[in-house]
């Protein structure tokens, strides 16, 4: 049985396995396709399997489920006692996953559809999420949670280190990052989300050094008049991009202790194979989350 209330987040959002756990949340599976065959993230090939094949795939994309795939999952869940349905979702800017469960929602009478935009996308859109899940909780409603949106999105900082832009180029995710493109050589792109929840460079670096020290600097300098509530998300594709993301850690908390802030929270996930199709699975990502003034 689905409580009352039921809260969706999509693969695109990368919601970590602890939340997931929780008996009011439900997770949406982007499609993804590998080689000619169409999986469903989360439900027909898992984190592993995927990093386990995907050096050696010659095609692979992502999109949301279609109108009436998505209208399938919101009856189901009617007839399990849900009465209620808020989806909290990856950037409309990156996906056409927004209007799809619009539509959705609109073909099924019995359940209220409320769909929340992160604007934003992986790591930056769990930490949005988050928040959004702890004040439903806390008893807000979702007009309330709504009201409080800008404030909650302009508390994320995300940036995600790629190896190439060729994967964002190829899946047409570019978004407004297309003038770095042809002009990389040997230089890391690093891009980040705008207020419109497009994907930006933000910066290139030449050096892994040079990397670590742009990102965990530019994280610590968002938080320094932010002090509350603070999480931290670490999320990496291949292997060797989680020693890389843990060293920006390393280098972030060294900075990070001099503000004397005091409690944060950190969590850890691989990329969702939703996105690591989009960026390449040669990716990592670090995002924080603070707030100006405490979001209650």
């Amino acid at each position: 049985m689905a409580a009352n209330r039921i809260i969706m987040l999509d693969t695109g959002s990368s919601p970590t396995e602890e939340i997931l756990k929780s008996d009011d949340i439900r997770r949406m599976g982007m499609k993804i396709f590998l080689d000619g065959k169409t999986l469903i993230d989360g439900e027909e090939i898992d984190k592993e399997t995927y990093y386990s094949i995907i050096e050696k795939a010659g095609d692979f994309n992502t999109s949301p489920p279609l109108v009436w795939e998505i209208r399938k999952i919101y009856e189901r869940l009617k007839s399990e006692g849900a009465r209620e349905l808020v989806g909290v979702h990856v950037s409309s800017a990156m996906s056409k996953l927004i209007p799809t469960c619009v539509n959705a929602a609109k073909l099924v009478s019995g359940l209220d559809v409320r769909i929340i935009d992160t604007l934003n996308i992986s790591a930056g859109a769990g930490l949005v999420a988050e928040k959004v899940v702890d004040l439903l909780r806390r008893g807000r409603s979702v007009d309330q949670v709504e009201a409080l949106m800008p404030e909650i999105r302009a508390s994320v900082h995300f940036q995600i280190s790629l190896s190439t832009l060729s994967y964002l180029v190829k899946n047409k995710r570019i978004g407004r990052a297309q003038g770095l493109v042809g002009n990389l050589l040997r230089m890391r792109p690093i891009l980040g989300i705008d207020g419109d929840g497009y994907l930006v460079p933000v910066g290139k670096e030449r050096g892994k050094e040079n990397l670590i020290e742009r990102i965990s600097e530019s994280a610590v300098r968002f938080l320094e008049k932010r002090p509350y509530n603070i999480r931290i998300y670490l999320e990496y594709g291949l292997d060797r991009n989680k020693r890389q993301v843990e060293a920006v850690y390393e280098a972030f908390m060294k900075k990070f202790k001099g503000l004397d802030i005091g409690r944060h929270e950190a969590r850890r996930s691989r990329l969702w194979p939703t996105v690591a199709n989009l960026s390449g699975p040669e990716t990592y990502g670090f995002a924080v989350y603070g707030e100006k003034r405490p979001i209650e």
